[in-house]
């Protein structure tokens, strides 16, 4: 398998449970009372602005990370070693030689999409759960 297959697999994921989330919560919200919401930062925002609006806020916060994060890597995928198997990402890493701040940036973006992915599933399932479906 190649690394960037594995990194834009992510991706897919991390957008997927991210639209898949907020639909969740907006039917959420219509059906039951938007008290039920999990996320600190959309509960942040209900207190200045309604909870629809804040959900879609933070959706979109999130959603423009995910895509950033990609739109700044997506040239660097496309080098060595990264355009390669995951074996030869693995010696990269192994050698260590030259570790910059694009190889950084790589698996902090990796991380980021792996934490979004558990949390937006995580809080799709919750809702799945107070709605009963």
């Amino acid at each position: 398998m190649r690394f960037r297959t594995l990194f834009r697999f992510l991706l897919i994921l991390a957008v997927s449970a991210d639209i898949a989330d907020y639909a969740a919560t907006q039917v959420g919200f219509e059906r039951t009372s938007p008290l039920f919401e999990r996320n600190p930062y959309i509960r942040l925002l209900m207190r200045w602005v309604n909870p629809y609006l804040a959900s879609t806020i933070i959706f979109m916060i999130t959603l423009a990370l995910i895509l950033a994060s990609y739109g700044l890597l997506r040239s660097h995928l496309n080098k060595e070693p990264y355009s390669g198997s995951l074996r030869d990402v693995g010696a990269y890493l192994w050698r260590g030689n030259s570790f910059g701040s694009k190889d950084l940036l790589i698996f902090t973006s990796l991380t980021l999409y792996i934490i979004f992915t558990h949390m937006h599933l995580t809080g799709l399932y919750s809702w799945l759960r107070i709605l009963r479906i």
